[in-house]
Parts: C-alpha cells; structure tokens; sequence
C-alpha cells in the first residue's frame, strides 16, 4: 500500500538524506498526574486511529497502582502507533516513502535496503536514480541478495575465488545469514515472540551490528548540524536486548572526537529527535563513550503498517524502555542512575542458563547501616557452574562468572555449602548490592530476564605488566628508581634476546614460539573465529579504532560489500596480515633469517616495532606477578590484612627460581585508575583449606571496619580486576600510605560539584500532564547524559599528571584532583557535574603541556611551541623521568645490538626458490632437440606465464603506493587480496598442454621472484614459495589450514 503523505512531508534522502521535517499528526496520550484516579498506561491511553493500538506498559502514572493490576510488558503488535501533533522533528538518515512501497511490494530485504540507504548516506547513489524494474533482481534472502547490490549499481562483478577460501572469515563477518535466521524464527514465533533466545542448535540472536558514524555538516551557523553516514553491518557480540528485540531494532552511532570534544556540540538537542531509516523510526535511549544507541519504535511515519521488513515489529519506545528498566518500580532511584542502568542490557554477553524465579535467592543485607563487604558479589552453586562449562565449551569450571541475570550485575561465586554445590538444581544467591532494577513481583518475567547472561568467567594471568600511574606509586611509596629502571631493561634483554637466538639446533623452532608469544598469535587467531563470543571464552581482542573511519575518497571502500575481517591472513597467496605471523610463515617453511633477506626485514620491523612499544608505553614486566578477579572470602576466614592467591595450575614464579600455584607472604595488590597513594595496599598472602575451592580469583577479606575493594581505587566486587605482586624487589621497599589519603577532603562534593539528585518520581510528577511526545526529550536529556562533558575525565586526569609531577604525589591538591577524576569517572551515573568555577580554575592552574615522560607515551605530540612543564627544583627525580632517560639509552643500545646481526646478513638469492622457472626452461631446451613442435607450444605457455606475472607486477606497484601503510587495516587487506586473486586466476589454462595447474601456480612464484626483489612475490605467492622452499629441504607434510591455525610449540619440546 502506497503512503498517502506529501512529498513535502518526507522526500527522504534523494536532495538532503540528512533533512529535517516537521510532522503533524494525532493527538498523543500526557504523563498523568500522580494520585490521580485515571491513572492508566501511557501507552493504553486513546489515540485518534484504530490502527494504532499499543500494549500497554507502567509507564503513565506515578499514582498508586493496585497490586492486582500489573502492567502489561508483552511486544507492541504490528501495527504501528503514530507520532504525536508536536510539531515533533524527524532527521531522515535515509528513506523514499515511493521508493519503501516498492521494496515492500517486492519483499526486498532489509539487508538490501540496509546497503542502498548507506550508498544514499555516503552521497554515491540518490533514491530516484533507483531503476524499480532493477529490484527484482534484488529479491531473495539476505544471504542471497545482498551479494547483487553492487553489480545491480553499476559496480564491477566482485572477483570470486574457488570454493573452500575463506569460509571461517566469511562466518565471521557476514552478517547474512543471521540477519535471515533471525527472521525466519521470528515469523516462525508469531504473535507468540518473546525474544531470540538460544535455540535447540545452540544459535541465538542478537549478533548482528548496524553502525553509523556522524558527519558535521559545515554551515556557517551557531548551531552545529549534523548527518548520520551508515557503515556496513557486521557480525559482534550480543547483547540481552539486542536478543529480546532483534538486531536490526538497533542502530549504533559513533561520534567523533573532534565533535565530542567541542564545547557547544548541541548532541542531546540532536540525538533528541526521530530518526527515520528504511521506513522506521528510530529514538536514542543511551549514550556511552561517544556511541549514541537508537532503537527502532512503532511510531509511525504516515503509512497505516510498518514495512514489511520490520518484523519482529519494533515496539513503542514506552514499551521498551519498560521492558528493561520499569519507571513505575524504579521510582527512587536518581533520574541519572535510572538512565545509567540500560548499559546493564548492553552489555556484550552470551546466554547462559535459564533459571526459574523461585531458584534467585536474594540475600539480606549483612549489617545494614554498616561498610558493604561482599559489594557486587553473589553466590551460584557448582550445578549452575557445570551446566555453563558444558554449555560455553569452557576448559575447566570456573570459580566465578561475570553476568547479568533479572535486574542484577556482578559477579557469581562458587557457593560455599558442600550441600548446596550437590543440588541437582540451579540456583544463584543475590546480595541487595547487585539489584540494579526491580520488576514486579507480581508479574511474570520475560524468559530473557531470567537467563543468566555470561559476560566472562574467571581466569588468572601471570605475569602482567605495570603501568605508569602503577609505578609512580610504587616510587611514592618507597621503591627506588633504579628497581624499574631494572626490571625495564630486564624486559628489553628478553624480547631482544629471544628474536635474535639463531644458533643452535632448536633455534628456529626457539624464534618461532618466541615470535608466537610476542604476538600472542594463537589467542589471537582463535579471538578472531569466536567472533562475538571471545570475550566470554577467555580470548584477548584488539579494539577497533573508530577515529579513522573510511577513507571519504575512496569510493571502493564505501560501496564494495566484499571486505576481510582485520588481521586475518590472504588465504589465497597463503600470506597472512601481521607481521609475526607472516615471519612464522616463513619460519616454518624453512626459510631463516640469514639466508632470506625478505625474512629478515620482517623481523627486524618486528623486534623495533616490539622494543619501542615497550620504552614508549613504559609497560614493564614483572616475573612475580599476576592479575585476577578479586571476590570477597565467603568463609569470613582471612584476617583483615589477609588474602588467599591460588592457581589451577602452577604458573606463579616463586624467588628461588621454582614455579608453584600458590603465593604465600607479603604481597602488593592494586588495580587501574591508581591515583592515591592508598590504591596500593600491601597484605599478606595466605593459604586456608576453606578456600581451597577458590582458584584463579584473589580472595580478600571481609573482615574488619572497611571493603577492603574500596581501598583499591574505590573497588568492589562485581567484576573489577587486581594486579598482585609479590616480586621481592618491589615488595621489600613498599609501605602502605596513610589512611587518610583514602578518604576525600573535608566538603569535597560540595565544594567542586553539582549534584543532581532529582529522584523519578520527583522527575514523573514535574511533568505530569505532558504529551509523551513532549515528555520523551526531556527524559533523554538524561538518557543522553554522556554526551555531556566527556572531555572532563581526561581532562582531569591529565591535570592530576600535572599537580603529581609539579606539586608532589600527596599534594593537597594533587588528592583533589585525583577524587575530582574519580568521581568524574561515574558521574553521568552520580549525577555529579563539575562547578564551572571549579573547572575553570583548575585548568588555569593545570593545564599546561605535558611532561616529556608522558608525551612518550602519546602516539601523535601536540604540534605547539609550548615546552613541556618542568619539575620544580627541589623536588627529588621523578620516577618516570629517570625511566624514560635510561629506557631511551638502553632501547639505543639493543637496536645497536640488532642492527649489528642484520648487517650481516647479505641478501643473496635462493637457489631452491629460482628452480622451478630454471628446470621449465632447461626442460624447453632440451625437448627442441626431439620434437621442435612441442618445444614452441611449451615456449608459449611460459610466455603467458611471464606476461601475466610482469602484468601483475606492474598493477602492484600501481596499488601499493606511498600512502597505502595509512589505510586501515581491512582496506589494504582488500587490496592485496585482490591483486593474489588476480595473480592466481590467469593466465587461462584451458589451452595448456604440458604445464598442469599445479606446474603454472610454482612457476609463476617461481618466475615473480627471479625478476623482483620486492615484498611483490611473498604478496602473492607466499604459500607456493614456501612449499618450493620446504621441498627443497627434504621430506615435508602439507597441512590443512584449521589445524595449521592451532599449531603450537611447548617450551618442555625446546632445547
């Protein structure tokens, strides 16, 4: 059915895909007042049109609601509820109305209109260019359709490659097929949908990402304007409510920076508004670390249905919101708790679990009025334990999960009652602590509410590294200068060392694991096929960086669907993306770094690359050391200055040189942000044989006046990570701070921060009256409340820096600074917001340009003419400025040390790798003599082999231009793979007679090295290279790529 609005109204995106319209429609509902008698839900309230029936929810009323009467929470049904008559302001992001009837008309996909409204974003296609009839050939799946975007556009057919090449990847990436999953079990489901939840197959939903990226449209005016450009989906974690609504319900925007940081960047009054994508209309209800949440609602944009791709259908936005964090229930807490507490439903998760209501016990507090000593922390029994392992795949049963479950965080530990850990049923324990979100007794939960959610499970590491906030404190606190200055050139003998260990039997096999571990290899490769869920099964991830989007010129990036997963290898050249794995590569191979010159400058990059980050990051090693959950003693055992440290395993390296899985004696234990004085505290290490139970996790005490958490960096225990150390260099100097510095100055809050502590229901009751319409926007200007000043937290902890380095560590000033950080840090939560007065006369005192030692760290130094702040004289030598000047000498001294062994190496040429080409030619010669005919038939297959490879080289040095290092990471993957694919699919073979495919595949790697001495051959023909090379050497195996990617070396097999 055609739309029967004006084109005034919504032109959608074919002029200005960023226009702003304003919408006349119904009558909407108003917030009554509280105590009134007509209390009723919001969104049960009459509107002017039968089609816009909505469940209703707990929204409308603060009045007393009976207990017989609870609130409906079940989904918005499929049609759709319309907009109010506010004058209300809708941002098209990207929408035709002619051009949506069509698609729904033709059951185009979403995924299809997904990738035409972000070449309509990116301004590389406009909605009336758009050939209707050329639609059909965009009908089918997701899976299926989506692949023909880019030829029905004008695009070139994206280059195939033979089947069984990057199917891992292509998993990994391609959101397709989930997209499809999703709406075949939602239709599937019905009316009866209640969330993608995990399946019989074990699939579940919610893993598909729709991100944007927001554009500043320059306009010479005050007020800041702004478009909203779509990226590519791709495949990610989950989340509870992207599985209870849908992937496609949400949309991501990412705000840059530059726009986060300017001082009037008006993003609330923006983000405020409705957006309009596909049909739908979107709201923002949370906003975080410069990422803007939407969520598509049933607000209708003048048709009487929702488009056909919107099923499941979106809800209202009242609906939502109660469905994750009921108003009516939640009434006491501050408007900006309230609004913090959907980050509990965003939080990346796998599902777990389903447990029954009557199976969530919730403890009573354990002396009310009194210090929290188990904050953040409950109990789950072993059976619940065991019943994750088998469902996660885990290696072993973990001590502790981290999770969310009904309206509770934090984490779950191994109950303590041998009886209870011998149930047969489920159970968890809540302490009032965790509660984060209440919901009605009275009302059925969702089964969404009532999964245990898996955030990670608890794992132990040894040794870590320390920082530098880490180190200042430990020099404030008694350890001298030269103990780091120390242990950091004990870490740069040891990466040095370990790369250049050539001699000796083993010693490539020694590189090679050196190599693995330098890199974190193998983590990392199974990181990247868990996807989505290598948070939760314990594998380390690299984040991506926003700040550098897609290159705005290159129109290849934008439009082309094709495009690789970050660092994961060419698996048709067989030469992968990282530098280590690429040396490892060829390490395995055969190939050494005093016989291969290509090897050799790999590694050298490498060994630089690894020995500057370690001077520049100043992340030194500690042999004695690990890092851990820290959970409270459940037995009430350990004495207040007591910890239990105990491994599954016997990875802690002990002073005598011996390895054991227990730490006993003085030990130090802090964790991040460490400003204080107090963030490290020095205890005593113990083992008790009631905490035998509790491995991998460092078990602190709960005895005494104080959490002992709190006293690291005002910790608790739903999650947050110690560093423990017991190396006796460190620990022998360390002594505790005073106290005092643990607690805030006299009138701290009062005096530096406006507190906002209007409660919901003090919230609800100044609004009462007003249209939801009207309503929503000032609500999201809470919702939206980390938009607000996001610079302060590290404005403020460089300013802290600064009073450290120029005022002294326990500084009166210096500790307000280091709570004013803190308390910044959770202030969208707290409501807290820095007094203009106050900001403004600490940036006057503070701001200033950074210490040398602190802008080493920084990756890019501001362009001034400002010198660096200096330390007053008369202050003693700064822990970090003795560490930079011996780290820089001593990093000089061991890239001498390299630069020596790798001028030795003279580049010659491989014998084994020219061959192939020599043995055909000699092979040509020799059959002139008998049959001459034969001869030139051979002569001209080599002679299309040798045009297609110096064809190829030239379009690599076409492609691989100066500029290409800065390109990210995905773009130059495309780029290379696109040019192994070409390398490999000519020359034609059809009319070869004496040379096989296998024959023409050797002799092109083999005829590209001969004639280039560039990266060109290994870019294309890194596996055919190498298995020449391992054939030379005598007996070799091939192996298949899943169990290559598994390969690991044990040090025991090292000699």
């Amino acid at each position: 059915m055609m739309c029967n609005m004006s084109d005034e109204l919504l032109n959608g995106s074919a002029k200005s895909n960023t226009s702003r319209v304003d919408i006349s429609m119904v009558t909407s509902p108003t917030i009554a007042a509280p105590g009134a008698n007509s209390a009723q839900p919001l969104s049960a309230m009459p509107v002017d049109s039968p089609d816009s029936a909505s469940p209703s929810s707990s929204w409308s009323s603060l009045g007393k609601r009976k207990a017989e009467d609870p609130p409906d929470t079940s989904l918005s049904s499929r049609k759709s509820a319309r907009i109010g008559d506010s004058n209300i302001k809708i941002h098209s992001i990207a929408h035709d109305r002619n051009l949506q009837a069509y698609f729904d008309r033709k059951n185009i996909c979403f995924g299809v209109q997904w990738l035409i409204a972000k070449l309509v974003t990116h301004n590389v296609l406009a909605y009336p260019d758009i050939n209707i009839p050329h639609l059909d050939k965009l009908r089918g799946t997701n899976q299926e359709a989506t692949q023909r975007v880019a030829q029905v556009f004008a695009r070139e057919t994206s280059k195939g490659v033979a089947e069984g090449y990057f199917v891992k990847e292509k998993a990994v990436l391609s959101p397709w097929k989930e997209l499809d999953r999703e709406y075949e079990v939602a239709l599937a489901m019905g009316n009866s949908f209640d969330g993608f939840q995990r399946q019989a197959d074990g699939w579940y939903g919610g893993k598909v990402h729709f991100s944007a990226t927001l554009k500043a449209i320059d306009k010479n005016t005050r007020t800041p304007d702004y478009r909203i450009q779509l990226n590519l989906p791709e495949l990610g974690p989950s989340s509870r409510l992207m599985r209870q609504y849908g992937s496609k319900n949400f949309l991501r925007v990412k705000v840059p920076r530059n726009i986060l940081n300017k001082p009037q960047h008006g993003l609330v009054e923006f983000f405020s508004q409705h957006f309009l994508l596909c049909g739908v209309v979107y709201r923002a209800f949370y906003a975080k670390d410069g990422t803007v949440f939407l969520v598509a609602t049933n607000a209708s944009t003048g048709c009487i249905r929702l488009p056909s791709h919107a099923h499941p259908p979106p809800p209202s936005l009242e609906d939502y919101l109660d469905w994750h964090n009921p108003v009516y229930y939640n009434t006491a807490q501050t408007v900006a708790k309230w609004s913090s507490r959907f980050a509990l439903g965003l939080s990346n998760s796998v599902p777990g679990i389903t447990i029954t209501r009557d199976n969530i016990i919730y403890l009573k507090e354990e002396d009310p009025g009194g210090p929290d000593m188990t904050d953040g922390c409950g109990y789950i029994n072993k059976t619940g334990l065991k019943a994750l392992r088998e469902l996660l795949q885990w290696d072993v049963i973990p001590t502790a999960i981290q999770c969310r479950i009904a309206g509770a965080k934090g984490l779950l530990l191994l109950h303590p009652d041998p009886s209870e850990n011998c149930s047969d049923v489920t159970r968890v324990w809540l302490r009032p602590s965790q509660i984060k979100i209440e919901y009605p007794q009275t009302q059925e939960l969702s089964p969404g509410h009532l999964i245990i959610d898996v955030l990670r499970s608890s794992h132990m590491s040894s040794p870590s590294r320390l920082g530098a906030e880490t180190i200042v404190n430990f020099a404030e606190n008694g350890v001298p200068h030269q103990v780091f200055i120390d242990l950091m050139k004990e870490g740069l003998d040891a990466i040095v060392n370990s790369l250049l260990d050539w001699d000796g039997p083993d010693a490539m096999f020694r590189l090679w694991d050196s190599i693995a571990r330098a890199g974190a290899v193998v983590s990392s490769r199974l990181a990247r096929e868990a996807g989505g869920e290598a948070r939760s099964r314990g594998f380390a991830v690299k984040d991506d960086d926003i700040e550098h989007g897609d290159d705005e010129d290159d129109l290849d990036a934008v439009i082309d669907i094709p495009r690789s997963v970050a660092w994961w290898g060419d698996e048709v050249s067989g030469c992968p993306s990282s530098l280590e794995e690429t040396v490892m590569v060829m390490l395995d191979s055969g190939f050494t770094p005093r016989d291969c010159p290509v090897l050799a400058d790999k590694l050298r990059h490498v060994l630089k690359s690894l020995v500057d980050n370690y001077v520049r990051r100043y992340k030194i090693e500690v042999p004695m050391s690990c890092v851990a959950w820290i959970v409270p003693d459940p037995s009430g055992t350990l004495a207040p200055d007591e910890v239990q440290i105990l491994s599954r395993d016997s990875k802690f390296r002990c002073p005598d040189g011996t390895e054991s899985n227990v730490v006993l004696g003085d030990v130090l234990l802090t964790r991040h942000p460490c400003k204080l004085p107090t963030d490290t505290q020095k205890v005593r290490a113990v083992e008790k044989p009631e905490l035998r139970h509790y491995t991998d996790v460092i078990v602190c005490s709960v005895q005494g006046t104080r959490r002992f958490a709190d006293l690291l960096a005002g910790g608790d225990y739903d999650g947050d990570k110690a560093i423990a150390i017991w190396q006796p260099s460190i620990v022998s100097h360390f002594n505790n701070a005073d106290l005092r510095y643990s607690y805030p100055p006299v009138n701290f809050l009062e005096k530096n921060f406006h507190k906002n502590t209007l409660r919901v229901d003090e919230f609800l009751e100044q609004h009462q009256g007003m249209k939801i319409d009207d309503f929503i926007p000032h609500l999201q200007s809470f919702l939206l409340g980390g938009l607000r000043d996001i610079s302060s937290v590290g404005r403020y902890s460089n300013l802290h820096d600064l009073a450290v380095y120029t005022l002294g560590y326990g500084h009166d000033d210096t500790i307000r600074l280091a709570y004013m950080f803190c308390n910044i840090l959770d202030g969208a939560k707290s409501g807290l917001t820095v007094l203009p007065e106050v900001m403004k006369r600490d940036i006057k005192l503070y701001q200033k340009r950074s210490p040398e030692w602190k802008e080493n760290i920084e990756e890019a130094p501001p362009e001034t003419n400002e010198i660096n702040v200096q330390r007053p004289r008369g202050m003693k030598e700064f822990v970090m400025d003795a560490i930079l000047s011996h780290a820089r000498s001593y990093r000089n001294l061991k890239m001498q040390q390299v630069d020596g062994t790798f001028s030795e190496i003279h580049g010659h040429r491989d014998s084994s790798l020219e061959k192939p080409w020599q043995d055909a030619e000699s092979r040509v010669r020799r059959v002139k003599y008998s049959n001459g005919d034969a001869a030139l038939t051979m002569e001209a297959e080599l002679s299309k082999i040798r045009k297609h490879v110096d064809k190829m080289r030239e379009e690599y040095k076409k492609s691989i231009r100066r500029s290409f290092s800065g390109l990210k990471i995905e773009r130059r993957q495309d780029i290379l793979r696109s040019l192994a694919r070409d390398f490999t699919a000519a020359p034609d073979l059809s009319s070869f007679l004496f040379f096989s495919a296998e024959d023409v595949a050797r002799l092109k790697a083999s005829y590209a090295y001969i004639h280039d001495s560039s990266q060109f051959p290994w870019d294309v023909a890194m596996r055919e290279l190498g298995m020449i090379k391992a054939r030379s050497l005598g007996p070799s195996k091939t192996v298949a790529l899943g169990f290559y990617d598994r390969f690991v070396l044990k040090r025991s097999a090292l000699r």
